[in-house]
């Protein structure tokens, strides 16, 4: 089997995101690939829990919200960004409130954590490892907020105190934050502004969480989608006045992918604007890059209820019926009920696979001199090497 190494042209001094260093021997032992691999990782677990918790919004409408008003009884009343508030996929939050629930993604989490120990990452094609990276990043981030919710606004999670920044994973037996995962991800496709789309951030005005898992096959096509749905909502661009055009703070955020920025701004957004509304914002001299929202995507947790003369039962949206593309419409009070007990896969490649894994991982450790693998170990079920 030929392994292709991927040359370092990018060093981390260059890499966007603000990362924390990342060792360079660590970036080249993530850079090895398998373009010719048929090893396609299973993500079922991981589905399950984004489409039971995920509510998918669809192409945005460019609706605006109305500002809320004070209920009888006070003056006071929720502040909403009228512009973004109606948009983006939202994450159940509200539904993860023991810790056994949380544990759910915690275990997902771990799972897929422990893939490139079990199957090393340089079996795998480069698609299938961006895919495993956008996963893992995505779920690891989600967890992360879990944990800390309800907190309405999260800017100081993520541009501060960042928990982009906290080495939390172990990855192949190193340590790793997902701003670390951005790195490797760079390194891997360099500045290609589609990657973009696939780092949800949790906040509302940020790309979307996915109601599936990212897979090698489709993974380009998805980020497509994901880059559509974005530009084309009130969230990615918006028409100021006739000579200014606005955008998300996002591309402020990734200046590194647009070397122009203005123009090459302009021309990837080009690709993607309706053209509805294609002529009227690329048409603007200038571009700010100002639209924001800093609210985590939840449902309705963290709005706060004021007042106490009419009751609203907010909490009954939860088993509300919402669809997916593709999907059934489902009650997702009751899924969520079934995926609390819901384990991770035991393996995440078919037995097919695994068996040549197995035999693959036993070639390279006899052109080390040592084989510590047996068809016997595996067979008898122990944990895959």
């Amino acid at each position: 089997m030929k392994i292709t190494k991927v040359i370092l042209l990018i060093t981390t001094t260059f890499l966007s995101f603000n990362t924390l260093a990342i060792d360079k021997k660590t970036l080249e032992k993530f850079s090895q690939y398998d373009n010719n691999s048929d090893f396609v990782i299973m993500y079922d677990d991981v589905d399950t829990l984004l489409q039971a918790s995920v509510l998918y919004m669809g192409n945005s409408t460019r609706q605006q919200a109305k500002q809320s008003k004070p209920s009888i009884g006070t003056r006071l009343k929720n502040r909403v960004k009228p512009l973004t508030e109606l948009e983006g996929n939202r994450f159940f939050y509200e539904t993860f409130d023991t810790p056994e629930k949380i544990a759910l993604i915690s275990n997902i989490r771990k799972s897929l954590e422990q893939i490139p120990t079990d199957s090393p990452l340089h079996f795998f094609s480069k698609d299938e490892q961006l895919a495993y990276w956008l996963n893992l990043y995505n779920l690891s981030l989600i967890e992360q907020l879990v944990q800390i919710y309800p907190k309405k606004n999260i800017q100081s999670l993520i541009e501060e105190d960042s928990i982009l920044d906290k080495k939390h994973l172990s990855v192949a037996n190193e340590t790793l934050s997902l701003n670390d995962i951005k790195t490797i991800v760079i390194n891997n496709f360099g500045y290609d502004p589609l990657l973009i789309y696939g780092f949800h951030q949790g906040n509302i005005a940020s790309p979307d969480i996915r109601t599936k898992a990212y897979t090698g096959k489709k993974v380009w096509n998805n980020l497509k989608r994901n880059a559509n749905v974005f530009i084309n909502s009130n969230r990615g661009t918006f028409g100021g006045d006739s000579n200014t055009m606005r955008v998300s703070y996002l591309y402020e955020q990734n200046k590194a992918f647009f070397k122009d920025f203005d123009a090459d701004l302009k021309a990837h957004l080009a690709k993607y604007l309706l053209r509805s509304y294609k002529d009227k914002l690329l048409a603007a001299n200038h571009i700010k890059t100002n639209i924001k929202n800093w609210n985590i995507a939840d449902l309705y947790g963290t709005t706060r209820v004021y007042g106490g003369s009419v009751a609203t039962n907010s909490a009954a949206l939860i088993d509300a019926f919402v669809s997916a593309p593709g999907d059934a419409y489902m009650n997702t009070g009751a899924m969520n009920a079934n995926i609390s007990e819901y384990s991770p896969l035991r393996t995440r490649l078919s037995t097919e696979q695994m068996d040549k894994m197995v035999a693959l991982m036993k070639v390279q450790e006899l052109r080390k001199g040592t084989v510590t693998i047996t068809d016997e170990e595996y067979a008898e079920g122990n944990k895959q090497p």
